[in-house]
């Protein structure tokens, strides 16, 4: 788990930056609902803010930021004058505020939750998990007063995956954007080599299958035990996009295109050559569709005669 010359040297500032993700004036969190959404609801959310580049801010727009850092782009009046949209003008665009929109709550106190609102240190709208077990929506807490990151995806389960952040003023990319990197992996807890730091891996309580489930089991603290995988009432084999239906489970969908013989979404890419079949689905010019009746016209795969 190297680190690049060039992280060393933003990891001082990064951490002076990330830890105005814990709080700010008139930051007290409010009782929180845990309105159902779902994991791929929550990326696409997240996105909007990588897709905009929006500046990292510690206060919603127009309001007096107090985080100095910002200072040299915010210029002499000290307020936040980002990207305007009307959909997240209200949250601080700081790590925690980022979490905040993606996953729909609220943008309480001066524009979101804070790190320490976040599991392990407050389970009132989330709860630890097993690292392994994190899925697109799925969120990454620090200490109470430091980092938070928001996970996208798996590039090899357990091993390297896909990240998003508001970083902080002092930042090199000092604006939402995306990140891949190693990971090294405890119970609960996760180091991202990208931040040379551990995390705890978390879930929103109101996440629905799909991108993680609010059902799964929880550890508290930051030792955690196994979380047990969320349920589905799929068959076998039956996949979304980043995910698959296994023995009654949801797991981290298999590269493995016989593993899936339902997808949700059919008309999707396939890799396998024209005429690869499995029980329901054949690959039919570089996308898989529904299996042709036809015999001949599976000429591999584990569905071919």
């Amino acid at each position: 788990m190297t680190i690049s010359p060039l992280r060393v040297a933003a990891v001082v500032p990064l951490l002076l930056a990330a830890a105005a993700c814990s709080s700010g004036p008139g930051g007290e969190a409010s009782a929180s609902s845990s309105a159902a959404i779902t994991g791929s609801t929550i990326v696409s959310r997240g996105m909007e803010w990588v897709d905009a580049d929006l500046h990292y801010c510690q206060a919603a727009q127009g309001d007096v930021d107090y985080d100095s850092s910002c200072w040299a782009w915010e210029g002499s009046s000290h307020r936040c004058d980002r990207e305007s949209n009307a959909a997240w003008n209200a949250y601080r665009s700081d790590c925690s505020g980022f979490v905040t929109y993606a996953w729909g709550l609220p943008p309480v106190g001066d524009g979101g939750y804070v790190t320490s609102d976040f599991a392990p240190y407050d389970n009132s709208f989330s709860h630890t998990i097993d690292g392994s077990q994190l899925q697109p929506g799925d969120a990454l807490n620090k200490t109470p007063d430091e980092h938070i990151i928001l996970f996208k995806q798996w590039v090899s389960v357990g091993h390297s995956a896909v990240f998003m952040e508001e970083p902080g003023c002092s930042a090199p990319e000092p604006y939402a954007h995306e990140f891949t990197s190693d990971v090294s992996i405890s119970g609960s807890e996760v180091y991202v080599d990208y931040e040379g730091a551990t995390f705890y891996a978390i879930r929103y309580t109101g996440t629905t299958a799909g991108g993680g489930s609010g059902s799964s089991s929880s550890s508290s603290g930051g030792g955690g035990s196994a979380a047990a995988p969320d349920a589905c009432d799929k068959g076998s084999g039956y996949c979304t996009e980043t995910l698959q239906c296994d023995g009654g489970h949801w797991i981290v969908r298999q590269d493995d295109a016989a593993a899936c013989t339902t997808i949700e979404n059919v008309d999707e890419p396939c890799s396998a050559g024209g005429g690869y079949c499995t029980a329901t689905l054949q690959c039919d010019g570089g996308h898989w569709v529904p299996r042709q009746d036809d015999p001949s016209a599976c000429t591999s795969g584990p569905g071919a005669d």
